[in-house]
């Protein structure tokens, strides 16, 4: 039901399981774009003092996955914490982000839903445990999942009670997706304690953030136009360079006057590519590429071209 976020929770669990016998984060290499560390926690999120001990890129459930680990005592609004797990899934789409999402947001919302994640994250924590490498899985009595809190329509958080033969464990995930990407952080408090609601809504926070930057697209070199600009001839136009990992590219070309000024669209031309024609005779040619993602959009204009003969 739940494919893509168990895994991803797996993967989180792995640690958070090792942690809780005193070891470490666990990871394979890989690369992704876009690149999926600008998506994860950082510690300038964090109070001072918070130290990276791990970031290692997996493939989760076929998905290319950024696993950022901090070393235990990294604090955020004053409460210190024992594990912090922050992970970022690419997935094919924006749709297929959003709806793995509203998986997870749904079934949070009824205390079946509640309990059948439940259900899922205990066997998730359970085999992270089990692959911890030289350590004894501790033994889930029960798994607990509280009522969520929404952060905005694509964030929520989550606060998750793990009963072992080895304590009680207490957490927090949190979800948020924007675009193409899914995060999650794990949040896990030291013996004893909980995790404060403000520590939670401050990572949150700091993922919708970070979505958000991440997916605003700018233009970082405009389009040119290739090709002779003589009747007949096809013009090509490159799209330029872009940062916010745009989704789509669009064209528009645009006649204009001998100064590259007073454009006007071409009806029709809405590809990369033009044949310069009969009409376009005393008249200078520009392109404006559109691109997008579900998060913004960004426009740049090329260069007019020489005046047509």
């Amino acid at each position: 039901m739940f494919r893509r976020v168990v895994a991803a929770t797996v993967a989180s669990f792995t640690v958070v399981a090792c942690s809780a016998n005193a070891a470490t984060a666990v990871g394979v290499g890989g690369g992704a774009e876009p690149s999926l560390s600008v998506f994860a926690l950082a510690p300038a999120d964090f109070d001072s003092g918070a130290k990276v001990e791990s970031s290692t890129m997996a493939s989760v459930a076929g998905l290319p996955t950024f696993v950022r680990v901090f070393r235990p005592g990294a604090r955020l609004g004053g409460s210190r914490l024992a594990v912090v797990v922050s992970v970022a899934m690419l997935e094919q789409d924006a749709p297929s982000a959003a709806g793995d999402f509203a998986q997870v947001s749904t079934a949070a919302q009824s205390a079946a839903g509640r309990a059948a994640l439940a259900r899922e994250f205990g066997l998730a924590f359970v085999k992270g445990a089990s692959i911890a490498p030289g350590k004894s899985a501790p033994i889930v009595k029960s798994t607990v999942v509280g009522a969520p809190v929404e952060m905005g329509g694509s964030a929520i958080r989550l606060p998750l009670t793990v009963v072992t033969n080895q304590g009680v464990l207490h957490m927090s995930l949190g979800f948020a997706q924007g675009d193409r990407v899914v995060t999650e952080v794990v949040l896990m408090a030291p013996a004893h304690m909980r995790v404060s609601a403000s520590a939670q809504t401050r990572a949150l926070a700091a993922l919708q953030h970070h979505l958000q930057v991440g997916f605003t697209i700018a233009n970082t070199a405009t389009p040119s136009i290739g090709g002779t600009v003589t009747q007949g001839q096809t013009l090509t136009a490159t799209a330029g360079s872009w940062t916010g990992s745009p989704s789509s590219l669009t064209y528009s070309w645009s006649r204009c006057d001998t100064t590259g000024g007073n454009c006007a669209s071409i009806d029709g031309a809405g590809g990369a590519t033009y044949v310069v024609g009969p009409a376009d005779a005393g008249f200078t040619l520009q392109v404006t590429v559109t691109a997008g993602n579900s998060i913004s959009t960004g426009q740049a204009v090329s260069a007019a071209t020489a005046v047509v003969g």
